[in-house]
């Protein structure tokens, strides 16, 4: 009955709306008004505002949901603890990419996991960093691949590997012939970038621009795909880190000197939560690969 209640909750609370949280629920609106009522009584509190024309959380509301919602993460992880002890190496994994990460890890990895796990069902997404911190202290996922410098406190990170960001450029481009480039041949040249909703971006403008350098931004875009696929036809160039290029045919890592800086593949997970026999399997796969390579 109190798991009911707390989804009753949260519905409100999410949608705004006791007549759009009760269609949702498939009950009726005057059955969902009154367990709120009953749950506001037994605590003897009102949760919600109900004066406008959206429902609104109570300030004692907002602390209660707080806690409503990080209980419900806890029996959903016992749920899954339970499952994982019955059917070993099998059950759900739930898994995040960044977007840079499409053209050279997912494919490899999850390829590798699941010829190892086959009784592993796997979701994917792919998200911004941002929207994967969200989703795992939210419970929306157990395991983000991402990079180590994060924002919330409610996440573990466990470092991988290094990797440095480099000009990434394919055959049709002048650079593909040499090994290092000085920043400062980079003032004419065309670039391919993700737009600045990607963690990546802030710092490959901020490196040109300490450098006094204006590359002519041709192309952006918030599809890592295409840029690898553009460059890789054109003469055109990108800046990513430079596994990029090692993982995908036709493209060559040059070194701009001075360097951008670095970043590290991490593994990020919830603190505290249930760490899964498939979870601990898809991170000692990461790992193999990355001494791997």
């Amino acid at each position: 009955m109190l798991i009911r209640q707390a989804h009753y909750l949260l519905a409100v609370a999410d949608h705004g709306s006791f007549t759009r949280a009760a269609s949702a629920l498939h009950i009726s609106q005057p059955a969902l008004s009154q367990r709120i009522i009953d749950l506001e009584a037994e605590l003897g509190v009102r949760l919600f505002d109900r004066s406008g024309r959206l429902v609104k959380l109570t300030d004692q509301g907002r602390t209660y949901i707080e806690h409503v919602r990080r209980a419900l993460r806890e029996l959903n992880a016992g749920e899954r603890a339970m499952k994982d002890i019955a059917n070993a190496l099998g059950g759900t994994l739930r898994v995040a990419f960044l977007p840079l990460f499409t053209t050279h890890l997912v494919g490899p990895l999850m390829q590798e996991f699941y010829r190892r796990h086959p009784g592993v069902a796997l979701t994917i997404d792919i998200l911004a960093q941002g929207e994967l911190e969200a989703a795992l202290v939210e419970d929306r996922i157990d395991i983000g691949l991402a990079f180590s410098d994060i924002a919330s406190n409610e996440i573990d990170v466990e470092k991988i590997q290094d990797d440095e960001l480099c000009l990434i450029v394919g055959k049709r481009h002048a650079m593909y012939r040499k090994d290092k480039v000085r920043v400062t041949e980079m003032k004419n040249e065309n670039l391919a970038l993700l737009t600045h909703a990607f963690i990546t971006r802030a710092p490959i403008d901020r490196y040109f621009h300490s450098h006094d350098v204006r590359p002519r931004i041709a192309i952006e875009t918030n599809s890592a795909d295409s840029i690898i696929a553009i460059v890789k036809g054109a003469p055109i160039a990108t800046v990513m880190p430079s596994e990029t290029a090692r993982q995908v045919p036709g493209l060559k890592a040059v070194q701009l000197i001075p360097s951008p800086g670095k970043w590290t593949l991490s593994v990020l997970q919830r603190k505290d939560a249930y760490r899964s026999a498939a979870a601990k399997a898809l991170v000692a796969t990461l790992k193999q690969q990355r001494r791997v390579l």
